[in-house]
């Protein structure tokens, strides 16, 4: 694949996964979790990338503020969050007191996944519970002022993006006046400040990539430009989010062009090593075993349709069909793909 090419195939799979997520819709946040500063607590067990996005969540539901302990005994966590490692960390200074930044919404963000699964006052509850887990004295009481803010400007952000508006421009511009409502200038610097520096990039760089004036020479620069613009933790993160597309993406225009198996396991080990293009490989054989057992079980289908006359009958002879050729969870598959009978 020519250079040119290359780069711009890159820079239209980043924007494809930057319109995939939720980051510009409610001010929850996909985003790689810097590690615990010195001084700090408990350190960030997991880490995401960052990838803005432009569509609106529901209002989260709101929560009872006035709560400031967990309940006792705590009830079981719900399906979203069991098994799942505490994202976030609450980092305390050497004078006690919180240290504002990203790592801390991760944390509130980590348990409001559950939103919709339990009480609102219960979700509250369990972050105040993690927070005096990993803090205590000044630094929990302001981390718990600081959930209650966050809390406040959810409600305010999704109120203000819920309408026709689905200008990008205008709903990062609506998160940003929330956003310094609700913290303050320096402290939504300090808390959102990388993301609204990625969510300018996206915009711009979707500007770039529909100007019809450019040539694609001058496309690929400006879209370049605009990348180097961040920070490199992000420009990481996107590149790392983005691989497996532009990956799938070459392979398929080899395989276009006419490649043959052994170019593209070369291409493979050219890019990302033996043992991954092996895991490739063996997920190749698995999809095409996938796809000859919906291929046979479509055939048997249509042979029936069009043999059986009788619509019930018909029906519970592909619903035998169905059970005979795939597992309780394939069958859901099969029928999302196919419509299979219920």
């Amino acid at each position: 694949m020519k250079r040119r090419g290359k780069r711009a195939l890159v820079a239209v799979m980043v924007l494809a996964a930057l319109v995939g997520t939720r980051w510009l819709a409610s001010g929850e946040r996909q985003r790689p979790a810097p590690a615990a500063r010195s001084g700090g607590a408990a350190a960030i067990s997991r880490r995401t990338a960052v990838v803005p996005a432009l569509s609106v969540s529901p209002a989260p539901a709101r929560l009872d503020r006035g709560l400031s302990a967990s309940p006792s005994p705590a009830p079981p966590p719900p399906p979203s969050l069991r098994g799942a490692d505490v994202d976030g960390a609450v980092i305390v200074d050497e004078h006690g007191d919180l240290v504002v930044g990203p790592e801390i919404l991760a944390l509130f963000d980590h348990f409001l996944t559950a939103t919709g699964e339990e009480p609102a006052a219960v979700i509250r509850a369990r972050i105040v519970a993690a927070i005096r887990e990993r803090a205590v004295g000044p630094a929990a009481d302001q981390a718990i002022a600081l959930l209650d803010r966050y809390l406040g400007y959810r409600e305010a952000a999704s109120a203000a993006l819920v309408g026709p508006e689905a200008d990008p421009a205008a709903r990062l511009a609506a998160l940003r006046e929330a956003r310094r409502a609700h913290f303050g200038e320096a402290d939504a610097a300090r808390l959102f400040g990388d993301e609204e520096r990625e969510g300018e990039a996206a915009i711009e760089q979707s500007r770039i990539l529909a100007d019809a004036t450019l040539s694609p020479d001058e496309r690929d620069a400006r879209i370049a430009e605009v990348e180097a613009t961040l920070p490199d933790e992000i420009r990481e993160a996107r590149e790392e989010t983005v691989r497996p597309l532009v990956q799938q993406a070459e392979e398929q225009a080899l395989r276009d062009a006419g490649a043959s198996d052994e170019e593209l396991h070369a291409h493979r080990v050219a890019t990302v090593g033996a043992e991954a293009a092996e895991r490739l490989a063996e997920l190749d054989r698995r999809r095409a075993a996938w796809q000859e057992r919906l291929d046979a079980f479509a055939g048997a289908r249509a042979t029936l349709e069009a043999t059986v006359a009788d619509p019930e009958a018909r029906r519970e002879a592909e619903e035998a069909l169905l059970a005979s050729a795939f597992t309780p969870e394939e069958r859901l598959r099969v029928r999302a793909i196919l419509g299979a009978a219920p």
